[in-house]
Order: C-alpha cells, then structure tokens, then sequence
C-alpha cells in the first residue's frame, strides 16, 4: 500500500474544503464539542450544571454526525445531476434545517425513545450514502464500484488514524516517562477525539469519487475482497449455519420455542451472508465463479426457514411483553431478511441497490408517525399496562412496576394520563423544572406515577431497591482525640502510608475494607455485611429515615471496627454507605460506594 505524501494530503483537504465545505465545519465543530466534554468529563464533578451541558455536548455530537452524513448525501446528489450552486445551496439548507429541527425536538436524555431515533436517523443517512448518486439511476456496476471505494476509504482512514493515534499516544507515553510530565488521561483522549472525529472524517471525505461516469466504465476488481469474502466471510456464515441448523433440529425434536439468542445468530447470518454477496457481485457472472451463484441460491433459500425460526422468537417476546422499541426492530429485520429473501430468489434483475435503498426507507418509517416504532410500541404497552393494572394475579402484579417504568423512561410521565385524572403533563413539568440532575428526575417520574396508581416499585431494574446508609454519629467525620487520619475510597485502590517506622497498607478487595501493620493483617470490615445488617432491619422497618430519599441513619458502631497495636488505636469508619438490594440476590459480587476512613490515635 502506497503511502500519501504530504502534497497529496494538503492537496485532498483544500479538495474537502471546497467539496464539502459544511461537512468540513461539522467534522470540526463534533471535534471540538468532543474534546470539550472529555475536558469537563472529571468524574470528581457530578454537579447538575456540568452533567446538562455534557448531554447536550453528546446530544450536539450526535446530531453533527447525522447532519455530516445527511448533507453529505444531498451533495453527492447535487453533484450526480450537476445541479446549480444556487439549487445546491438550498438542497443543503434543507438538510441542516432538518438537523437542527431534531436538535430541538429530541431529548435522549430524558427519553430513551429519542435514543432510539438518533440510532435510526444515523443509521438511515448512512444507508442514503451509499445509493445517493444512483438515485434514478440504473447503474448496478457504478453504484458497486462507488461502494467498493467507500468501504476501501473507510478502512484505509481507520488503518491511518489507528497508527497516528498510536504512534502519538507512544510519544506521549515516552515524554511522560522521561520527562515526568504527568500527562493527564484527557490528553490521551483528547488527541484520540481529534484524530477519529478530524483528521479520519478528513481523510476519509478526501476519497469519495467523483467522476460516475468512470465508475460505471471501471470493471477493476480487487483480488483481496474476494479472498476476503471467499476465506473469511463465508466460513463464519457457514459456521452461524450449522449451529443454526442444529439448533433447529433441537427445536423440532423436543418441540419448544426458540430462545432469545437464536435473533443475534440469524441476524449474524443474514448480515455476513449479505455482505459476502456484496463483495462478490461483480464476478459472479465471470468464468471460474459459478460457485457465487451455488452460493446465492442456497443462502437464500436456507434463509427462509431461518427467518421462520426469528419470527417465532420475536413472537415468544412479544406474545408475553408486548412490542418495544427493540422488539420492533427486531421485526422490522425479520420481516425485510424474508422480503429480501424472496426477491432475491424469484427476481430475474437483482438489483443489489434495493438492499440499502429498502432499510433507508424502513428507518425513517420507524421514526416518527403511527406506523413508526414508538407509536406501536407505546400503544402495546399502554394496552398490556391496561390488562394488568386491575389484575391480582402475582405475574400480574410484578409486572406492572416494569411497564410503568418503561412507558415513563421511553414516553415520558404524561403517557400515563389515560389511567388518572391529575393532570400528568403539569406534573412532570414541575418534576422537570425542580430537577436539573437527569437521573434524580426520572426516578422521581417513576416514583410519582408508582404512588399516583398505588404500585409498589422500586427504585432500581430488576426490582432492587437503592438503599443509601449514614453514620448518625460521623455524617460530618468527628476527629476529636485522633491524631491521624488517612482516607479510604470506595475503590480497590492499594495505598501505603509510613507512620514513624510503621507500614499502614491499606486496601479494598472485594467487599472489605482492610487494614495491614507492617504487612500483617490488622483490621477488617465487610461491607456486605454492614449492608445486610442494614437491609435486615430495613425489612423490619427499624431503619430511621432522613429527609433524603432512601436514606437512611445507621449505628456508629456497626459502621467502624477498632484495635490496640503496638501503642496506637486504629479505627475503621465508614461514614456513608450506598447499595442496592434485590429480593433474589444470591451473587457474591457486591456493588458499594463508600466514604471511609482510617483514624489513627496514639495511646
């Protein structure tokens, strides 16, 4: 592989600037709104002004990166048809007015529906990409040599910044080490942000072709995309096959409904089986290749009963849980593979561009409307929620806090209004303007709405419950009569302090705290077992609130451990502890967040 000289790339990126000159700004403006969140990302700042502008800054970065890919698309357009600079500049108007329209309209903050639609916006401007210039164009071999240079660019621009990140990062390593220059992790990332969101979008805008004409003349086939395809592809689609087909015959055997793993398998299958007949196209009628058509013909038509197997495993979701966003995706998918698999069976043309043409489509469809994702999916589980709300039977019962909660994260708190006459809309809009902090305010949607209905949730997936202990003794840590003070952090972090001629080591491994002299075991506190301690009377309701939600004040003592060593009295204490309960925990691993410390006095 040729390297590019520093000519050639000076000479692609003035060619950027002139081409694509907004693609250029938002590559630039993501860059910069990138760098500036991981400038403010201290995890030491968790304060509600910081937290909204970092969601807003992943929010602006989102939309940059769909606005780079959508105007990218209407200017290959513009170009395909040699459009005027004046109808260009307003088809490019058009696009960034439709970007800062969803700017304004979505919150992914707040609702995880818009999370959804960012995905399927991105993922259906890429797709326009790819058969943009070939729209009304009847130029199969055009559209797959124009697709063969941007996945070669694509991977090229990848190999490039992968090496300069490297590269650089290794400087930074060596300056470091030599230098003691205490580089920061932002640096790291920093330079990391510049390089895939700059210099790759850059780099990767400076290869799109230009001239379709040529493309359309060029019959040039890469002997490695068939290597590729023929020794890499197509085992790994043969392999998903025969454990697809097994698993099959489990089915029929024992006569049980397929599992929720089977859809990634088969979704696996359809995406490298496609991808490697994509690869492939162009040679498929060549000499020597026949068995690219063996190929094409039995992966479709293994494609039917595998498409019959994911919708039956879509259907055991759905006949239970109702549709959500992801199960309506999930189905989309299955019902394209089985339209896809019948045109590509039956189909005297073939014209490979309904692939990426047929899920652009599909994507936008499920954005917005009543056809789209979030209308079914919320009229689902509005009609699940009005089956069950009235029901005593226990499945029932333990339902009903998931759907609530789901229905408030994905839709908001108003989505409810159809089951209450308190007007849901002012009530979340006094929630929202008396919470700036995102996660305190959904809970406290999902915690209203469980009141409003009488549900008994909890605060946590899963049904867990997030119980937050206090010293009542040490919420401000009391240091009368100590002499030292070292603090503990809630994280397994080894650190050794020397106190005249003595070795303090202390540490957290797993759930304990724990304190060596001289590196013999001294002190240990379990946590899990303050916590479980705690949840016991909890369940008792012995535990004296605060005025804090799901806080609650605990004994000093059964918060602290001492000893007597060689003259000086250690103390262990823990002045806050945070976990959450689950009713079925029977894991050993323990989640805390702590504040600990160790106070040392000399007897």
């Amino acid at each position: 592989m040729k390297l590019p000289s520093l000519q050639q790339l000076y000479n692609g990126f003035v060619n950027v600037v002139k081409r694509f000159p907004l693609q250029f700004i938002f590559a630039i403006a993501a860059t910069l709104c990138w760098c500036y969140y991981i400038h403010i990302s201290d995890y030491r700042d968790y304060s509600e002004q910081n937290e909204n502008l970092k969601d807003h800054l992943i929010k602006a970065i989102a939309i940059l990166n769909m606005a780079l890919t959508l105007l990218l698309a209407l200017d290959l357009i513009s170009e395909r048809n040699q459009y005027a600079l004046k109808k260009k500049w307003l088809l490019r108007s058009g696009g960034v007015l439709i970007c800062v329209l969803l700017y304004f309209s979505l919150d992914p903050a707040n609702y995880s529906a818009d999370l959804y639609r960012i995905f399927l916006f991105a993922f259906a401007f890429h797709l326009l990409v790819a058969f943009a210039p070939f729209i009304g164009q009847d130029k199969v071999n055009g559209f797959w040599q124009f697709n063969k240079a941007l996945f070669l660019r694509f991977l090229t621009s990848a190999l490039y910044s992968a090496v300069l990140y490297a590269g650089l990062a290794i400087a930074l390593v060596a300056i470091d080490g030599l230098f003691n220059a205490e580089i920061k992790w932002q640096t790291y990332m920093t330079l990391f942000a510049i390089i895939s969101a700059g210099f790759n979008t850059i780099f990767f805008l400076a290869g799109i072709p230009s001239d379709y004409q040529l493309l359309e003349e060029d019959h040039s086939y890469p002997k490695g995309l068939k290597i590729f395809a023929q020794f890499v592809l197509i085992p790994l689609v043969t392999i998903y096959l025969a454990i697809l087909l097994v698993y099959e015959l489990k089915i029929a055997v024992l006569w049980e409904l397929p599992k929720g793993l089977v859809s990634s398998l088969i979704l696996g299958y359809a995406v490298f089986g496609i991808l490697s007949l994509l690869l492939v196209f162009p040679v498929k009628e060549t000499e020597g290749n026949s068995w690219i058509k063996l190929f094409s013909k039995f992966f479709y038509v293994m494609m039917i009963p595998l498409v019959v197997l994911l919708l039956l495993a879509v259907w055991k979701r759905v006949g239970h849980y109702g549709i959500t966003e992801s199960r309506y995706i999930l189905t989309a998918l299955a019902l394209w593979l089985a339209g896809i698999t019948i045109y590509f069976l039956f189909s005297k043309k073939q014209n490979i561009k309904v692939i990426p043409l047929s899920l652009c489509i599909i994507s936008l469809l499920a954005t917005y409307g009543p056809q789209s994702a979030f209308s079914i999916s919320k009229y689902s589980q509005l009609s699940r929620l009005k089956r069950i709300m009235g029901s005593k039977k226990k499945d029932d019962i333990k339902e009903k806090p998931a759907v609530i909660r789901y229905l408030v994260y994905t839709h908001g708190l108003k989505t409810l209004q159809p089951f209450t006459k308190r007007d849901l809309g002012k009530i979340e809009e006094k929630i929202d303007a008396t919470n700036s902090y995102r996660y305190s305010m959904r809970m406290n949607k999902v915690d209203t709405a469980l009141a409003i209905f009488k549900v008994k949730g909890d605060l946590e997936y899963d049904h867990g419950v997030g119980i937050t202990l206090q010293n009542d003794q040490n919420q401000i840590l009391n240091v009368k009569g100590y002499d030292y003070l070292i603090e503990m952090n809630g994280y397994q972090e080894k650190k050794i302090t020397r106190l005249y001629g003595t070795d303090l080591t202390t540490n957290k491994i797993g759930s304990k705290l724990l304190l060596l002299v001289n590196n013999q075991p001294a002190l240990q506190l379990d946590l899990k077992e303050v916590f479980k301690q705690a949840v016991d009377a909890y369940k008792k309701g012995a535990l004296k609130a605060t005025n804090k939600k799901q806080e609650y004040l605990y004994p000093a003592k059964l918060m602290s451990v001492s000893k007597n060593i060689n003259g000086y009295q250690y103390t262990i204490i823990v002045t806050s502890l945070q976990s959450t309960y689950y009713e079925d925990d029977g894991k050993d691993y323990f989640w805390s967040e702590t504040k600990s410390y160790l106070l040392i006095k000399k007897l």
